[in-house]
């Protein structure tokens, strides 16, 4: 009887296991594919017979791509308007949520249901009214201009979120913290801010990678390589008449590990401060 029960157990976690691990296979064959034709001169890469692992492994794609084409400058560019976007979206967001979390005033209602409505209109809408309000401005081809861009979409869908994780925050916490003689503003950064560690970084990854990864805008707002982000000088690469295949997995190599080492380094965060703000609204 208890070897019966062992064999079903062990039938339906083969039935649940086995075909999650087969889809994994095919959802991360392609990273794979990725990185070893990355590593692949060129005559293997237009081989006859592709293999999976390189016959001679090379860094000449790693190489040119550093040295002989404007892949740093992307590079360059992608950072400054990630991390600025990441510290705008995180400075302002998390004391606008906690000011929507925490007080009482006419509107509020109102004001939060219009950060929800702010999350309905898709992308392409809303590209050409931008761009107009950017050549008045005169913003057009420049940082600004992109970093601006990223936090009208990051700013709302953030602030909601920590909104509701300071919502699961007892304010008894605070209330103890001021009789004890700390004030409303050292409150918020010993009690506040360190327990809400999880939500923040989860916000963080969230404001990081929309504007590492974004391309519609990156590519409307730019008109000069000098300014151009990764996802725009990547999309160089495929010409006309020739695909630089190598450089091109070289460079999707260089623009996917920062995401992928930051998701790794914050995956706790992220998946802790997903739950926590989805508990209360």
């Amino acid at each position: 009887m208890i070897a019966a029960s062992k064999r079903h157990v062990l039938l339906k976690r083969l039935l649940v296991y086995v075909p999650l691990l087969v889809l994994t296979a095919i959802l991360l064959f392609p990273f794979f594919w990725m990185i070893s034709t990355s590593f692949k001169p060129a005559t293997d890469i237009f081989s006859k017979d592709p293999t999976f692992i390189p016959r001679d492994i090379t860094l000449e794609h790693y190489r040119v791509l550093w040295t002989e084409t404007q892949f740093p400058v992307f590079f360059k560019n992608s950072t400054i308007i990630a991390l600025s976007t990441t510290v705008l979206t995180l400075g302002v967001g998390t004391f606008f949520a906690y000011g929507l979390s925490r007080f009482r005033f006419k509107g509020r209602r109102n004001f939060v249901t219009l950060l929800f409505l702010s999350q309905m209109f898709p992308l392409v809408l809303l590209i050409i009214p931008i761009y107009l309000v950017f050549i008045h401005l005169e913003l057009v081809n420049t940082h600004l201009s992109l970093v601006i861009s990223y936090c009208t979409f990051a700013l709302p869908f953030s602030t909601l979120m920590l909104k509701s994780y300071f919502d699961g925050l007892p304010s008894e916490l605070e209330e103890a913290a001021l009789i004890d003689g700390c004030g409303p503003v050292g409150s918020i950064f010993r009690i506040v801010l360190p327990l809400s560690a999880p939500g923040i970084a989860a916000v963080g990854a969230f404001a990081f990678i929309l504007s590492w990864q974004e391309f519609t805008f990156a590519l409307t707002l730019t008109n000069t390589n000098e300014m151009r982000t990764l996802p725009v000088g990547i999309s160089m690469m495929v010409g006309f008449r020739e695909v630089l295949w190598g450089q091109l997995m070289a460079a999707s190599v260089m623009v996917t590990l920062p995401v992928t080492v930051l998701f790794v380094y914050f995956q706790k965060y992220f998946v802790s401060g997903m739950t926590m703000g989805s508990v209360k609204g």
